[in-house]
């Protein structure tokens, strides 16, 4: 028996028009993941126009951003709708690039979902939360093939599809509250931004291009700490969904810290400001070890190397 949940009326226009921005950035997607070779650049300029079309149909964008300098510049409206577009389409982005490892971007959403919700019921406006609480069986639908063994994938389309869904019930939900903080809306989003702006800077100080993929993301780490730690190597099958459950305890924080101090806003900017300090701190970290491994590896390698010649000269 199939169950379709429709959001109540006076919100049922708004995610109708919402469904329909969806279609550019989905048909990239679809567009990359049947092999037609769509680049970076342009599924997120399909991301871009996904977001240019959600403006235009419900008229709302990020009008503010708690920082009272920015917030007077965003009086002008082409300045806020710039910004709203192009953090639409990183958001989006940021969903692929997570999509790494077996039910951590569903999972991810999973959470993201709730936290909005939360915040959308702290807020006064119950039927808000109803339609960010309904993406989660949405969701959960798909994560119980993908988890823990990927018997499906989100694929670019399902991505960046869930992102866009996503980002844009969190703008609803700062457009339909003046008590909301937005600050609360990043640390609810704070994992997907904080891994793709450390991936930006990583890729820009190694000379890489930006849309070039790399094996650096925080979640690559922590499979590969699992599988050399604990499971052992070739069993990245088991090391995979390992990780997946290892980060949510840590994707799940920020997320909790936003619906707390959902109208907080200097204390919603000083907790993201402390779990970036984190993040990079935990990053850097993993970094030194791996770099100590891998010189501990090289290293038994050139003495295993020595005792075989050894023993083939006193043969």
């Amino acid at each position: 028996m199939a169950f379709i949940w429709i959001p109540p009326e006076p919100l049922r226009p708004t995610f109708g028009m919402l469904a329909l921005s969806l279609l550019p950035i989905f048909f990239a997607g679809l567009a990359e993941d049947l092999g037609f070779g769509v680049s970076a650049s342009r599924r997120l300029f399909a991301a871009m126009a996904s977001a240019t079309l959600a403006v235009l149909m419900l008229q709302i964008w990020v009008d503010r951003v708690d920082v009272p300098v920015v917030d007077h510049l965003f009086e002008l409206a082409p300045l806020a709708i710039a910004f709203t577009v192009i953090a639409s389409a990183g958001i989006c982005n940021a969903f692929n690039l997570i999509d790494g490892l077996n039910g951590l971007a569903a999972a991810t959403g999973i959470l993201v979902a709730l936290g909005l919700g939360g915040i959308a019921l702290q807020a006064g406006d119950p039927g808000l939360a109803n339609v960010a609480f309904a993406l989660v069986p949405a969701i959960l639908g798909f994560l119980v093939l993908n988890f823990p063994f990927g018997k499906i994938f989100l694929g670019d389309a399902g991505a960046y599809s869930m992102g866009h869904a996503l980002v844009w019930t969190a703008i609803v939900v700062v457009a339909r509250s003046a008590e909301v903080t937005p600050w609360a809306i990043v640390l609810v989003f704070f994992w997907p931004i904080c891994d793709t702006l450390f991936a930006i800077y990583r890729r820009s100080r190694s000379g890489k291009h930006l849309g070039q993929p790399d094996q650096m993301h925080f979640h690559q780490l922590v499979m590969r700490g699992i599988e050399i730690a604990i499971v052992g190597r070739g069993r990245r099958h088991i090391a995979n969904p390992l990780a997946a459950i290892a980060l949510l305890f840590f994707i799940g924080i920020p997320v909790t810290a936003g619906v707390w101090l959902w109208d907080r806003p200097a204390a919603a900017a000083a907790a993201v400001v402390l779990f970036a300090a984190v993040f990079v701190g935990a990053y850097a970290l993993g970094l030194r070890y791996f770099r100590k491994y891998a010189r501990a590896h090289r290293k038994n390698r050139q003495v295993s190397k020595s005792e075989r010649r050894a023993k083939a000269r006193v043969r």
